[in-house]
């Protein structure tokens, strides 16, 4: 195979491997075999079939493929150009930044493409996934738990998807905290993109990664190898709200096979997506509440007794709550109730329980919606 002249030497490593990766049949495990047998990606495009059927032990269909294998010198230039524009890197399984708790499982992908960079805190990490169509319920969990795992120095990792993906990032960042984002597309792909911004933000706190060169749409066969990078990179997998046919439980089980912890949150058992949770729980997964309960099953054993101040909840600034506040904070959970359920339950004038409701809203006790509807906010 001939390097393109244009090429400077620093960039011919990659452009090598950025070839290998496109070779039709060749995935993580024969590459590391290639690798392996030649040292460098040079030396196995360089080589030839009777070369690669008997240093690397591949099939002679798999060899020939490599053998024969038309480099597209433009395309790979194409996506040389696009990484560098988003300021990516390629970091690959042999490169001492790889990733440690990636570098376990099975299967690890031979190159990531990286923006933003890892550190050695984030083999301390959890992935928090969910439903893309989460209730108010499974949201607020997502924050309190990635809350209480950024308080506990928890790296937050998740597939950056609608939902509780989306609200476990976005709490881990608000709370000053360290999180990962795993995409089932090219990074230069904005999928979706409402997230365009916290992708943005992330990399300064973070990284955001992806199995597939750029220009790779985002195509459901994608997500289940995406699946199995969430995982690997964690040291447990936490799942909020999820059918029983969701991306979520494809996580838990890559986890399984990885020898990664599954845990669960309970939900409504009259809600659909609590039947993925509800699943779990009853195959052996643990029945998690809050990060403490996470933090507490994943790290206590390995790092000894946890201080319990990490969880205790900051002095409360405002004087205890009146017996009225209390009265109508205890009528409500987190599913909105109408106005008019409330005065029936509580035998309470309208104008009264609305000036109480209000307070409430102000202090950031309850959440107001459409319909003059009220919930409650989880202790966050």
């Amino acid at each position: 195979m001939r390097t393109p002249d244009t090429l400077r030497s620093c960039d011919s490593s990659l452009f090598h491997w950025l070839a290998l990766e496109r070779i039709p049949r060749v995935g993580p495990l024969t590459i590391a075999r290639l690798i392996k047998a030649f040292g460098r990606p040079e030396a196995a495009m360089q080589a030839d079939f009777a070369q690669i059927v008997r240093l690397a032990g591949l099939s002679e269909k798999i060899a020939r493929s490599i053998a024969e294998f038309q480099v597209p010198a433009d395309e790979i230039l194409k996506d040389m150009a696009t990484l560098e524009r988003l300021g990516a890197r390629v970091i690959t399984r042999w490169d001492s930044d790889y990733p440690a708790n990636l570098q376990q499982i099975y299967d690890p992908p031979a190159m990531l493409f990286v923006r933003g960079d890892f550190c050695p805190e984030d083999n301390r990490a959890v992935a928090v996934v969910g439903s893309r169509n989460a209730t108010l319920y499974g949201l607020e969990m997502a924050e309190s738990i990635t809350r209480d795992l950024i308080r506990a120095e928890v790296t937050i990792v998740s597939g950056l998807a609608r939902g509780v993906d989306t609200a476990a990032h976005k709490t881990a960042l608000k709370h000053g905290g360290r999180t990962i984002g795993v995409l089932g597309c090219g990074l230069d792909i904005n999928y979706p993109r409402e997230n365009r911004s916290l992708v943005t933000e992330m990399l300064r706190s973070g990284a955001v990664i992806s199995e597939f060169r750029p220009r790779a749409a985002p195509l459901a066969t994608n997500f289940y190898r995406r699946n199995r990078i969430v995982s690997g990179l964690a040291k447990g997998v936490v799942v909020i709200e999820a059918s029983r046919t969701s991306g979520s439980l494809i996580t838990a089980a890559h986890a399984l096979d990885q020898n990664r912890d599954v845990l669960a949150v309970p939900g409504n058992v009259m809600n659909s997506r609590s039947k993925g949770p509800h699943h779990l729980i009853k195959q052996g997964a643990a029945l998690v509440e809050s990060g403490e309960d996470v933090v507490r099953a994943l790290f206590e054993s390995s790092a000894g007794p946890m201080q319990q101040s990490i969880f205790e909840p900051p002095a409360p600034e405002r004087d205890p709550l009146s017996a009225a506040w209390k009265t109508v904070l205890d009528a409500l959970d987190p599913d909105p109730v109408p106005i008019d359920s409330l005065c029936d339950t509580l035998k309470m004038d309208a104008g009264q329980l609305s000036g109480i409701l209000l307070e409430l809203e102000l202090e950031g006790l309850i959440r107001q919606h459409p319909g003059k509807m009220f919930s409650r906010v989880l202790d966050l």
